[in-house]
Formats: structure tokens, sequence, C-alpha cells
């Protein structure tokens, strides 16, 4: 069943009436993806540039909360197509040596409380559906998107124009940057990044539900349901539990230092980052590891030591792992601009963040349907720099604070500087229900649309 069929649909007509821009997008992850369903819908011609081919299926299960399954369901995606889990309780294991002590919130008022569910989906389910939605026409809009598969852009000049690995180039109104941590584009919006450190990595893998629920102390750990988040800390460990697919797989994600991994090889064959002040630690999105630069050892006994101080329960869920995604996850203090003249950053290129409260991709999914708005109702493209001041102007914040909010297993704002506490627009978030209002009660379309009232 979809879990937003009977949601209303806002009507933008009335802010697309303008010029047709031209506008390519480097990057074709769920914001890039995103962001050309959010600019086609205010009636602009898009191209997608993306260096990989797609041959395989990457990645395991991702969630989306209230704030950002509302932006989907606002430009018509098909949650039912998707496959998407709408979670029935998050349960947080309070002591990591008894499972018996939890606090459960329940989820199911979540859609007349904020306008949305929290949904699981495998991570390729949503992203095919982006897919579709941004290269094929819809009842609604007869454009699509014109994806480039294989295609590496390797530079883009102040004028908009974007220069590939062939020695081609292409003129763009504007270029949107959702091209990940790495992001080439970085450089021409703030003249010096901070630089990006590991902190933290991660173990992901899904496991069949079946599989788990075999084993009868296990599938006593799953009473509650297996279309619920679970989420047991230890320390500087978490274990991260959830179902897709209907409940029918379990997505496992499994933090820790990267000490670990150090300690477990004898040596790590990532070079230390240097040292850099950062305004706080956020850890980035999952960036897979190369061969090269994994961090995680391979012996066979790694995931054992690093489940040791887990109940027995969680060590053996982990044990039916088959097919282990390693990741690291990187640290950097937001930039100080996201956008300038003509390239605007969005997603992790933009504003990494762990994935501790599950927004890294629900922000990239606000910057998208940000640019949608901001974008609608341009005369010409000489309007473009001064919308993408506007875009700074609603966006930095928001995903500054929420960096902050990702940053830490458990929320402390008595430790946050005066100039972190300006990150939130009001009232400082001090209990988890605060957090939870703040993260998920947002309406970026709304206050995207009040702003170019605003300007008019």
């Amino acid at each position: 069943m979809n879990p937003m069929r009977s949601r209303k649909r806002r009507s933008l007509e009335l802010e697309t009436r303008g010029g047709k821009l031209r506008i390519g997008i480097v990057g074709a992850g769920i914001g890039g993806l995103m962001a050309a369903v959010a600019l086609l819908e205010s009636g602009h011609d898009v191209e997608i540039y993306e260096k990989s081919r797609f041959k395989s299926e990457v990645g395991a299960a991702i969630c989306t909360p209230p704030n950002s399954s509302r932006i989907l369901a606002h430009y018509g995606f098909d949650f039912e197509q998707a496959r998407a889990t709408t979670s029935e309780d998050s349960i947080y294991f309070t002591d990591p040596s008894d499972l018996g002590q939890k606090r459960v919130v329940p989820c199911a008022d979540f859609t007349p409380k904020y306008g949305a569910p929290f949904c699981f989906f495998h991570r390729v389910d949503l992203h095919s559906e982006l897919r579709r939605l941004a290269t094929e026409p819809t009842d609604k809009r007869p454009r699509s998107a014109r994806l480039h598969l294989g295609t590496s852009v390797t530079g883009v000049d102040d004028d908009g124009t974007l220069w590939f690995e062939d020695g081609t180039s292409v003129r763009k109104d504007l270029v949107v940057a959702a091209d990940g941590i790495r992001s080439a584009f970085v450089s021409r919006v703030v003249e010096e990044a901070p630089r990006a450190q590991h902190h933290m990595s991660i173990m992901r893998y899904l496991v069949p539900s079946e599989t788990v629920l075999a084993d009868p102390e296990v599938a006593g750990f799953f009473v509650d349901g297996l279309k619920s988040l679970r989420v047991v800390d230890n320390v500087d460990k978490r274990v991260i539990i959830y179902g897709c697919r209907g409940g029918s797989l379990q997505n496992i994600g499994l933090i820790y230092p990267p000490r670990l991994g150090m300690d477990a090889a004898g040596t790590s064959n990532l070079a230390r980052p240097p040292a850099v002040k950062c305004l706080f630690v956020a850890h980035s999105s999952f960036s897979p590891s190369s061969r090269a630069g994994n961090d995680i050892s391979e012996s066979e006994g790694f995931a054992s030591k690093v489940m040791a101080e887990f109940p027995e329960t969680i060590q053996s869920i982990c044990r039916e792992a088959k097919d282990v995604g390693q990741w690291q996850l990187f640290t950097r203090a937001p930039l100080e601009r996201l956008a300038r003249g003509r390239v605007v950053l969005i997603g992790d290129a933009a504003h990494p963040m762990p994935p501790l409260r599950a927004q890294g991709a629900s922000m990239a999914i606000e910057d998208a349907a940000a640019l949608g708005v901001l974008l609608s109702q341009v005369e010409s493209a000489d309007e473009v720099p001064a919308r993408m001041d506007m875009f700074n102007k609603l966006r930095w914040c928001r995903v500054a604070a929420t960096q902050l909010l990702s940053s830490e297993h458990r929320w402390d704002p008595s430790q946050l500087s005066a100039e972190q506490r300006g990150y939130f627009s009001g009232d400082v978030p001090h209990t988890e229900d605060d957090v939870e209002k703040y993260s998920y009660e947002y309406d970026v379309i709304r206050d995207a649309l009040e702003l170019l009232k605003e300007d008019r």
C-alpha cells in the first residue's frame, strides 16, 4: 500500500510561469535525481552527468523521515513502486548489556502529526524510482531530464561552462554539484574548504528476516515487529537495524571507531589526515572505501571483535551477514556558503553528515526542493546568481544545525558554543522530542515560497 496515496499535492502552477533555464546536474545519486525532478517541475531544461554506468546495485537500505517523505510525495514519487516500508516504531535500547531496557517511540502518528510517515527503502529501490521520475515524462510534466552515464565532468567556469574528460564543453545557466563529499566543485563556491577527517567507519549489510527469525533467541528481539527502527549504543559504537522491502529484509549498520580496524590489521592503509580545527565533528554519509584506502581489516575475526561488547543476540544477528559493505565516514565543518554565482552544492558535496539521525539524504532532498521553488518564475538567466544568494539564506542554518544534531550519539546542547546556537532559528532543541520536532516539522517548500514572496 502506498503510504502517501491520500496526500494532496500542493500546486506550484503560479510559481512556474517564467523563463526556461538550461541546468546541468553533476551526479545522479539521490540528491542529483531529486534536483532534476524539482527543476523539471519548475519548467527548466535539465541534463544530468554521471561518471558511473550504474552496472551494479550499490548500497544497503536508507531512511526518509517525514521531512523528506513529504517532499517525495509532493513531487509524485511512487512509494508503492519503490517498495517503501513505513516504520512502526523507533526503539532505543538504553543499556547495551540489557536489551530489556528500551525506549519506544511510536511512529504510527507521524503522518497526521508531520504530514508524512517515516519510511525505509532498499537504497536501489529509492534510487530507481527517482531515476524513473526524473527521466520519464509524467501526466502533468511532458519534459524529462537527459541522463548521460559514463560522463566525467572535469571542471566548470564562472559562466557555467562545464568541461568534460574528452575535452568537450557545454554552457549552462546553472550547475548543480551533487557529486558527493569528494566534489570537484567546492573550490568554485568557497576559497578554502575545511579538510575532511576520518573518525568513524561503518559496516552495512542486509539479512533476510526469515533467517534471523529462525533463531528463537533472536526472534524475541523482533517481537515488536519487523518494520521498526532499532538502535543499540555502546560508548563509541552503534548498531542500527531496520526493515525494508515490507520487512522481508533487515538492514544492519554497525558504526565503530576506525582504530579498531587499524588495530586488527596491525597498521592502517589510510593515511591519517592532518589535524584541523573544526566547529564540530560531523561525519559524512557513507563514502565507499576503495581497496587501496580501506581502513577495515579483512581478517575473519574483525567483525567479531567490533561486536564483542554487544549482547549475544546482536552478535547472532550480525553473524548472519553474507555480503558486507564497508565504508569510511568523514568529518567536515560547515562551508561558509553553499552557492556562488552559477554553481550550487547540494547533498554530501555541501554538508556531509553521519547517518546517526537519518538526515543525510533528507537534507539533499530538501536542497533539491528548495532549488525547484527558488528557481520558479525566473524571467532570465541573469537572475540566477541572486536566486542562489536566496538559496544560501534559506539553507545554510538548516543544514549546519542538522550536521550538528547528527554529530553526536547523545545530544547535549549544553556543550554548544554561541556560534553553534546561532545555527538554530529560534530555540535550540534540548530533549529528543525537541530534536524530532525540529527535524520533522520543517517544510522547505513553504519556507522557499515565503522567501520568494518577500523578495518581490
